[in-house]
């Protein structure tokens, strides 16, 4: 008679291929939803979910990170984790983008998908092994508190919005639903791997970034963002910077439209530019809240436009990208000026914002030369021949801008509100 051994402790629970392949699952999954809110930033028209996306980006490139490195834990030297991804998921989660507003966006991304996602993450903590899986264990068990904070930040912005407030049909979000249970949902099951069939409210054309940035359309029109003329007092260098910082939404949307665009980059570059994604809109953010402490109305008082993503929009991702990066190159020294005149004249809060500024500015211009090479084959020579070429692209399109607008009325309200800062800090 043949002998069983001993159950040592509890039963076995998730053993390391079966653990391995739905970590890469939940891999893919964050990944395609970070890219996927980065490609369709550039179409966002609400300022608040604009301004709000590229923090989610990061952490969901932090949370893909994470699942991606734990993958390669459990079998090294394995390195299929951004191979053979199942086809079902994947046809699932590229439906995402072809979104035609924030809130169809929104409900996909946020209300199926990231929703599926926490209920994947709690029922993974539930089967596994905490001991044998403890690295898991470590990271994701703060998953699903830092998915459900994103969906209660972004229910804010959802609600608010006019096609939602109208009653907008969801046949579109029970379509994306119903397309995830019918694939197994984000665990995935064997029975499903082949279920691809899409429902009618599904099927539209593949999604096209626009060449002009949208913008709320609660802004007041504009053609370019910055005064056309220099700054006289130092009161206008502090307002004039502030709409700068403020327009660095542009220089947010360009990394987001290379998250999406290229799909056959090292992972690497997806963690980096979704880093350089964030920092954009937190320079954008330092702006806007100054120029709130002075009392000015975001796209209402100054204006809030794509110009320099304009420019060169029609060049492609990579002369996009390529401007950014010509854009930073004196980026860290013209801002370290700014942070000691700011802290000379005794405003810390522009100081503080720059000294920050700065410093990513440093980290960006190793992003930029080397992913702008990386595309290029790393010819320095084609490189800079590029920059060139999008820098007098930007210069042209400038001087035309001018020609045509002379920015008001906005030049006349900023300096009306500055004379009357000026005769309040005279009484």
């Amino acid at each position: 008679m043949e002998q069983k051994g001993m159950v040592m402790g509890e039963p076995g629970r998730k053993a390391v291929d079966d653990a391995s392949a739905v970590l890469k699952r939940l891999y893919y999954t964050e990944r395609e939803c970070m890219r996927v809110l980065g490609g369709y930033l550039v179409s966002v028209s609400r300022w608040e979910l604009k301004t709000k996306l590229p923090y989610h980006i990061w952490q969901d490139s932090l949370r893909a990170d994470a699942l991606r490195t734990r993958v390669l834990e459990l079998r090294y030297p394995r390195r299929d984790v951004d191979q053979d991804q199942d086809e079902a998921l994947s046809r699932y989660l590229h439906q995402q983008i072809r979104s035609l507003n924030d809130a169809e966006l929104i409900a996909g991304v946020y209300f199926v998908t990231k929703e599926a996602l926490v209920e994947a993450y709690e029922t993974y903590l539930a089967e596994s092994d905490p001991l044998d899986d403890a690295p898991t264990y470590e990271f994701m068990r703060r998953f699903p508190a830092e998915i459900r904070k994103q969906l209660d930040e972004i229910r804010t912005v959802y609600d608010a919005l006019p096609e939602v407030q109208q009653g907008g049909d969801e046949k579109r979000k029970q379509a994306l639903a119903e397309l995830l249970s019918g694939i197994g949902g984000l665990l995935g099951t064997r029975e499903a791997a082949n279920a691809v069939h899409l429902p009618e409210a599904l099927i539209r054309e593949p999604y096209e970034p626009p060449l002009i940035p949208a913008r709320d359309p609660r802004f007041c029109k504009a053609v370019y963002h910055m005064p056309p003329v220099e700054w006289n007092t130092f009161l206008e260098h502090q307002i004039w910077g502030g709409i700068n910082h403020v327009n660095e939404i542009w220089a947010a949307e360009v990394p987001g439209i290379v998250l999406w665009k290229w799909d056959d980059m090292p992972w690497e570059f997806y963690l980096e530019t979704a880093r350089w994604c964030f920092d954009e809109s937190r320079h954008c953010m330092m702006g806007e809240q100054r120029m709130k402490a002075w009392g000015f109305e975001t796209g209402m008082d100054y204006p809030v436009v794509g110009d320099h993503y304009e420019s060169v929009s029609h060049m492609g991702e990579l002369a996009l990208l390529c401007l950014l990066h010509d854009f930073e190159i004196n980026g860290p020294g013209l801002k370290s000026t700014f942070k000691a005149k700011f802290e000379n004249m005794g405003d810390t809060a522009s100081s503080q914002d720059f000294d920050y500024d700065w410093a990513d500015e440093s980290i960006h211009l190793q992003y930029g030369y080397k992913w702008c090479l990386h595309r290029l084959g790393g010819d320095i020579d084609k490189l800079e021949d590029l920059k060139e070429e999008v820098r007098e692209a930007w210069n042209t399109w400038i001087e035309q801008a001018h020609q045509k607008w002379d920015y008001e009325p906005f030049l006349s309200g900023l300096r009306k509100k500055i004379k009357s800062f000026e005769v309040k800090a005279n009484e």
